[in-house]
């Protein structure tokens, strides 16, 4: 080869190099190292999707121990949170579980009717409750998990409900007063005079009052004006909501029928939260995709993995646009009692097998999970 092939060669080489080290030096692994230092990784539940130990131990009863038994028809398969996945007697193998994926946190709430019988100090405090927690915390604590505690879940106290009506109450507080001191705009000019007034004092207390924002986010719909004079929930806000626009869905239908697989909705909502609220501190707190397929289909979820993927980037683009996101909890530790859904959809990191002692197994999304979280 003469003195011009092989400069020309080494030329091309070394352009082949160069741009091999920029696309090298481009391309970064997606795991926990793209996100802040401190970010906090875990994975949810609630008291009565889990706990099961309805009647034991001297817990009183909460609005979902009365509505499943007057009501079993409201419960798609009839079932009952009375045992759910036996968590209260399990939760030290459970635990170890979460150890087993890496997890950093785990989000539980706790069982108001456990602890207050009768939902008040007044009707005597129950001390087998306060020890299930504290052994629960502990044990957590002695395998490097960090509680993330909810105070309540859907299940207040059935006493409270007769007492005060439950969330129609007007004790029950919306967003903006927390962070403005008064009702959102929106809900002044819909409920008119009928709308309670603080006083400057309450305002002046309710104002700037929570130390972070806990936000879930399943999936999005299409908005748009609509009217509001039928008294029915989904009008009352005088919108109609959609999944489709011109036939097209708004993202990757699932098993159920009113969530889409749309990481961006994510995004959009947290960069609108941090408009909105001044830049709150923020956690996700539920984030889910069901998967009701056989047990083999189940634990080989790579439908979860994807929608679990996509929607951690775009949590990443928001924290890079500003957004002050302090963690990220996926929905949920284990498949369990899912409401009116009874046992027939499963949002589990781990998978629940109802018909062989509530044996766990972890399911393919955990293990993935587990890869993201050790880089």
């Amino acid at each position: 080869m003469g003195k011009k092939g092989a400069l020309l060669l080494c030329l091309l080489v070394l352009m082949v190099a160069m741009d091999g080290a920029i696309a090298s030096h481009k391309w970064r692994p997606f795991n926990r190292s793209c996100f802040p230092p401190g970010f906090i990784f875990g994975a949810g539940s609630a008291a009565y999707q889990i706990e099961g130990a309805a009647l034991e131990d001297g817990k009183g009863p909460s609005v979902w121990d009365i509505l499943v038994r007057k009501h079993p028809e409201r419960i798609v398969d009839r079932s009952t949170g009375d045992v759910a996945v036996d968590f209260y007697h399990r939760y030290k193998e459970d635990i170890m579980l979460m150890k087993k994926i890496g997890l950093d946190s785990f989000r539980f709430s706790i069982s108001w009717t456990r602890i207050l019988p009768t939902g008040k100090l007044s009707g005597g405090i129950n001390r087998l409750g306060v020890q299930f927690y504290n052994n629960l915390i502990d044990d957590l604590l002695a395998n490097g998990l960090k509680p993330f505690v909810t105070l309540l879940h859907f299940d207040h106290p059935q006493a409270l409900e007769d007492e005060y009506g439950g969330f129609s109450s007007p004790k029950i507080v919306f967003m903006d007063p927390v962070i403005y001191g008064e009702y959102p705009k929106s809900m002044q000019s819909l409920v008119g005079n009928r709308l309670p007034k603080f006083t400057e004092a309450e305002s002046k207390l309710l104002k700037g009052s929570i130390d972070f924002l806990g936000a879930n986010y399943y999936t999005t719909n299409y908005a748009e004006n609509g009217p509001s004079n039928t008294p029915f929930l989904p009008t009352d806000a005088g919108v109609n909501l959609t999944t489709e626009k011109n036939g097209v869905p708004i993202g990757t239908p699932t098993d159920v029928s009113w969530l889409f697989n749309y990481p961006k909705g994510l995004r959009d909502l947290l960069l609108y939260l941090k408009k909105k609220y001044n830049s709150p501190t923020i956690y996700i707190t539920e984030n889910a995709k069901n998967a009701s397929l056989t047990v083999k289909e189940a634990l080989k979820d790579s439908t979860r993995i994807r929608y679990l993927d996509g929607h951690l980037k775009c949590l990443l683009k928001a924290i890079q646009e500003g957004v002050n996101m302090k963690g990220h909890y996926m929905w949920a530790f284990l498949d369990d009692f899912e409401w009116t859904s009874g046992y027939t959809l499963r949002f589990g990191f781990t998978y629940t097998d109802y018909k062989n002692n509530l044996r766990r197994y972890l399911k393919y999304s955990a293990y993935w999970f587990k890869k993201f979280l050790l880089n």
